[in-house]
């Protein structure tokens, strides 16, 4: 910020917090200081040329009406100046309101000088635009039908994605699944904002609002963004523009991992799922999963005129069980060796039950399965091709052409219909 003193105005009945900003930005700032009463208010901006207000939130009332209603009045006639608001508890209740009336900024009232000054040189020089400078690479998670174990992987893959993430790096979690906000359970974590808050907010989102209003997990730093708090709401927020949230939200964060639903709005759902980076589709070893997979596949070939590339993940699968992977992967034309998640029943609803996020025993076998999952289908340079498709075992490649008929008794898919015509 230049040498030049600016002018601030501080809007609040709080003598000690007014006496605090004063003192930090003596140096740099002059602080006009008023109550909350719009029409004193209004002549202190006329008659001082302030440049930015600071807002009390804590203040309860200015003319018997929620302070909330004191910004969206000073926005309206001020639009262009920074307006910023300051609590002692911020949190998405307070916060959420004061960003929707207009406020540009949230300051921290138990704040140190140093930031105190850093905050306002940023605001009181050129705003840089709104969106954020990254460009996620989206991870999409899909699963046939509930019940498969998407969730439990898309949880897992998050988490482990911000377990590697740099200081400077986000990592997001946007859960469409149903049932709503199970994300929040498995992570063991509370909600206040939802996707249809966010669909609300689409004009306003940016990472002060991000920071201040998503769920986040502490170690490691996860956001996350659920669907909605019921299953009335959800609805609600498949009806909005989910494509057009997730992607102003990619420029915010580094990676962001989507749980795909797609009941809630099959056509966003596929092209979400067709866009990302990587796409991750989960199947276990039931033939009502393998069949609803085949079909969704089948529906997005002929929506692209071509073979999707996505990663085939069999969950909560059991050795001794058929069909094998091998003939999983065959019936559904996934390519490359599909990736085994093991039953862990034990494991899973215990970390559930406990309210543990499930990445956070690094040693248990379904831990192991999805770090593998993410090392091949997800820490790839962001603008280097997909890695080539290991070879299959002859053991494999024999499964293979039993699970397609290529048997004169035929495969336990092929006799059940599901083959590589994907139908049944």
């Amino acid at each position: 910020m230049s040498t030049e003193r600016r002018s601030i105005l501080v809007v609040s009945s709080d003598e000690d917090f007014a006496e605090r900003v004063t003192s930090a930005l003596f140096s740099r700032c002059s602080i006009v200081r008023g109550l909350p009463q719009l029409e004193t208010l209004r002549g202190l901006i006329e008659s001082t040329g302030v440049e930015a207000i600071v807002v009390d939130l804590d203040d309860v009332a200015w003319d018997g009406r929620n302070i909330t209603e004191l910004i969206v009045s000073l926005k309206a006639e001020q639009p262009a100046l920074p307006l910023v608001v300051a609590s002692y508890n911020i949190s998405a209740t307070s916060l959420i309101p004061a960003m929707r009336a207009g406020a540009n900024d949230v300051i921290d009232k138990d704040f140190a000088a140093d930031d105190l000054i850093a905050q306002m040189d940023w605001l009181l020089q050129s705003r840089p635009a709104k969106r954020g400078s990254n460009s996620a690479r989206i991870v999409a998670v899909m699963g046939p039908k509930a019940g498969v174990g998407a969730t439990s992987i898309a949880v897992s893959m998050a988490a482990e994605l911000a377990r590697r993430a740099g200081a400077s790096e986000r990592v997001l979690l946007l859960d469409f699944g149903f049932p709503p906000s199970e994300s929040i359970d498995l992570l063991g974590i509370k909600a206040s904002y939802f996707m249809t808050d966010a669909l609300g907010d689409l004009g306003r989102l940016d990472s002060t609002l991000i920071e201040g209003a998503f769920a986040q997990t502490k170690a490691p730093r996860l956001f996350v963004l659920p669907l909605a708090v019921d299953d009335e709401n959800a609805q609600v927020a498949g009806q909005g523009d989910l494509a057009q949230l997730v992607d102003v939200l990619r420029s915010y964060f580094t990676a962001i991992v989507v749980d795909v639903n797609r009941a809630l709005n099959p056509r966003v759902a596929d092209r979400i799922f067709l866009d990302a980076n990587a796409s991750i589709m989960v199947v276990d070893q039931s033939v009502t999963s393998i069949h609803g997979a085949s079909v969704i596949l089948d529906r997005m070939r002929r929506a692209i005129n071509k073979d999707p590339e996505y990663t085939l993940v069999v969950s909560r699968h059991v050795a001794k069980l058929r069909p094998s992977p091998e003939e999983i992967a065959t019936a559904i034309r996934a390519k490359g060796r599909p990736f085994l998640v093991p039953e862990d029943r034990l494991f899973v609803d215990g970390q559930r039950n406990l309210g543990t996020a499930l990445a956070a025993d690094g040693s248990s076998p379904f831990s192991k399965a999805v770090r593998a999952v993410v090392d091949a289908a997800v820490a790839l340079p962001p603008a280097g091709p997909m890695a080539a498709p290991v070879a299959a075992s002859p053991v494999a490649q024999n499964a293979a052409r039993i699970a397609g008929g290529g048997n004169a008794g035929g495969g336990i898919l092929s006799r059940l219909g599901i083959g590589r015509a994907g139908s049944r």
